[in-house]
């Protein structure tokens, strides 16, 4: 780019392309990089904003609270007892 002069503007360089461009042309990308508007310029992609949906109630049907089964083991005997 050639430098023209405009007053109270000045000169930048990309950090996409090291390209230089005029400050008033320039905007900073969601990356936080300054960049030329018309030619690299990319909005933030939707898909990193997602967020879980909170207000849903997770329902969960047939699930034991307590177990049902036989003890492995008979509480009646004793350390020292045979079987």
């Amino acid at each position: 780019m050639e430098s023209r002069f405009l007053k109270g503007d000045y000169n930048v360089i990309s950090d996409i392309s090291g390209q230089e461009f005029k400050r008033s042309e320039m905007v900073f990308n969601w990356k936080n990089q300054l960049v030329h508007r018309a030619t690299e310029y990319e909005p933030k992609h939707p898909q990193l904003t997602i967020r879980g949906r909170t207000e849903r109630i997770q329902v969960t049907n047939g699930v034991r609270t307590e177990a049902n089964d036989p003890p492995l083991l008979n509480p009646s005997l004793g350390p020292g007892d045979m079987i």
